[in-house]
């Protein structure tokens, strides 16, 4: 069954979820039923590490790069904290803020840079070491 968020299908995380008998991680982007109180899924459709100049309307890629991503993260720990903090029915839909630190975070990304990179007739050694390069630097933000 969909998760309910824009992807292609199930991801690494909802069979690590299912092989834990743990429920699938509601999408962040969901406002209505989400409980974060296990985590949050950033997953989208078509996205990629690099910004790319093609829209998803326009047969290419999701606006939600990993940059996004990357921000879209570090929103969510930030108000999470704030409406934990201020208790009430909402307090048991956020996450604890000790278990930013003892989280397990998976990242699968890059499959659509290099098809970008294909169609656009780059070699891999134009697009290749852009893409690991902010790889590295969002992962390094956010341990």
């Amino acid at each position: 069954m969909p998760a309910g968020r824009y992807s292609d299908g199930r991801l690494i995380i909802d069979f690590i979820a299912e092989s834990l008998g743990l429920p699938y991680l509601s999408a962040y982007l969901d406002s209505l039923g989400a409980n974060f109180s296990r985590g949050a899924n950033f997953a989208t459709a078509a996205s990629t590490i690099i910004d790319q100049n093609v829209t998803l309307s326009e047969g290419g890629y999701s606006p939600f790069s990993l940059r996004v991503q990357l921000k879209e993260f570090l929103q969510f720990k930030q108000r999470s904290q704030l409406i934990y903090s201020r208790g009430g029915v909402f307090k048991g839909l956020m996450p604890k803020e000790e278990y930013f630190s003892k989280a397990l975070y998976t990242v699968d990304i890059g499959q659509n840079d290099l098809t970008a990179g294909y169609f656009s007739n780059k070699s891999e050694e134009d697009f290749i070491p852009n893409a690991m390069m902010e790889f590295s630097r969002v992962i390094k933000i956010c341990i």
